[in-house]
């Protein structure tokens, strides 16, 4: 008896990734007027990613924990995943470079935006924004795209290549409608190489831990950016300027060169093959 492709394929990963940004943007309507932006924000990725998701995995092969990625991290893998944080700087920088080669009339907007779902103002407001972009959107994303996504993309097409088609759905799933052709193609462009540092990190682990410490490190790093902007402003990244300055950025493009290297010398681990039922199993010695 044959064992069954990997699963997902590149159109089934295409197809879940439409399928879950179609499911969040229906939850995110219905539920806006009742709880507001940030909460809607937080049911609409559970909804829409995890019902996507929960479709996917069902039809993941065993040993379905080992190919999602659920298994612990080493210690000595820690060094690497913390030199990998100032990802969140170099992500937002090449969101800068693209918005200084096309200029997007919408940008006041979608900061704006940015600061309606995710607001650090008050208390409970700062709360609400920490719980959901902090504690909740990080593991449902990061089990639905780097767990059910790339484990499949992977055993079909590699290494590289799945990472890389991974990443590129992870950016995709996040340009919704409605923006400029240069707001589009810069949040695009800076998801890109979150997604493809988060796939990195996770392969070579072989840990979907490793992805979930990352994009919940990014996305506090933003919160916190956020509310302590006229504290401490950064140009290009929680302040007003087209780049970020380069005191900043060479030193974090340089921790995040460091990390990769570092987790370029682990060898990610095999998933073990499991008897397809009713099929011989070879004998020993044989």
């Amino acid at each position: 008896m044959k064992a069954p492709p990997p699963y997902p394929g590149p159109l089934q990963a295409v197809l879940l990734t439409l399928l879950g940004a179609f499911l969040a943007s229906a939850a995110d309507a219905v539920a806006q007027p009742a709880v507001g932006p940030t909460a809607a924000l937080g049911l609409a990725t559970v909804v829409g990613l995890g019902a996507a998701g929960a479709v996917g995995a069902t039809r993941i092969p065993r040993p379905h924990g080992a190919r999602v990625g659920l298994r612990g991290l080493r210690a000595r893998q820690l060094l690497p995943l913390l030199l990998l944080l100032p990802v969140a700087l170099v992500a937002s920088e090449v969101d800068n470079a693209v918005l200084a080669t096309f200029p997007a009339p919408d940008a006041p907007q979608l900061a704006q935006q940015v600061l309606e779902k995710l607001p650090t103002d008050a208390g409970l407001a700062f709360l609400e924004s920490l719980l959901v972009a902090v504690g909740l959107v990080p593991l449902v994303e990061e089990w639905f795209f780097r767990g059910v996504i790339q484990q499949g993309l992977v055993a079909r097409l590699g290494a590289r290549g799945g990472v890389l088609l991974t990443a590129l759905l992870f950016a995709l799933g996040h340009a919704g409608p409605g923006l400029s052709p240069a707001s589009w193609g810069a949040l695009v462009a800076q998801t890109f190489v979150l997604g493809l540092v988060f796939g990195v990190a996770r392969h070579q682990t072989g840990s979907l831990l490793a992805g979930v410490f990352l994009h919940v490190g990014v996305n506090l790093a933003g919160v916190l950016a956020l509310a302590y902007a006229s504290r401490v402003p950064i140009p290009g990244y929680n302040a007003p300027g087209p780049h970020t300055p380069a005191a900043l950025i060479v030193p974090a493009a340089l921790s995040v060169g460091l990390g990769l290297v570092l987790l370029a010398r682990e060898r990610a681990p095999r998933i073990p093959e499991v008897p397809v039922p009713g099929e011989p199993e070879d004998e020993p010695g044989a």
